[in-house]
């Protein structure tokens, strides 16, 4: 009898443990989601970011546009608060596992005089494994991790997920 009422014992005594750890868990990523969402809407306050793809063209035919696994992704950048003075992009992360993105050094949008609309950048990318069907990226999204300089809030960093857009095209005569 007193062996079952042990056994119980420390049956419960290991749930304490697997209910604190739950708990921990649970805050911890609670955390997590609301800093992430907190460094998404400092940069919301400050600009609007836009990002949209384009394939390179094959050399050999152009109807194969989309066909190329290399592209680049061009960030368009507008700013809503004239505080903000330039936009520096640390990483670019693609929700595929198939999309990678080169991010040789980090990359500096800046705003000219009396302008909202910054200078557009673009970061390379590339596709591994099979080639995939032209729209295969507009149902995708990139994280942009970075930071904000502003002349009254000094560095304001930011990580915010943005859907991305295919690129017009610019025929050329």
């Amino acid at each position: 009898m007193k062996r079952f009422v042990a056994n119980g014992s420390y049956f419960f005594n290991n749930m304490f443990y697997v209910y604190l750890l739950l708990t921990a868990l649970i805050l911890v990523s609670g955390f997590y989601y609301w800093r992430r969402s907190r460094l998404s809407a400092e940069f919301l306050k400050r600009a609007a970011l836009q990002v949209h793809y384009r394939f390179h063209h094959l050399e050999n035919d152009e109807r194969e546009y989309g066909k190329s696994k290399n592209g680049a992704l061009l960030l368009k950048v507008k700013r809503t608060d004239q505080d903000t003075r330039n936009i520096v992009v640390k990483d670019v992360i693609m929700d595929h596992a198939c999309l990678s993105v080169s991010l040789d050094q980090i990359i500096m949008i800046t705003f000219p005089a009396d302008s909202n609309q910054a200078y557009e950048a673009s970061v390379r990318f590339r596709i591994r494994g099979a080639v995939r069907k032209p729209d295969f990226l507009s149902h995708h999204h990139a994280t942009v991790i970075g930071y904000i300089t502003s002349e009254k809030s000094g560095r304001v960093p930011f990580r915010i997920k943005v859907g991305m857009l295919e690129a017009e095209q610019v025929s050329q005569v």
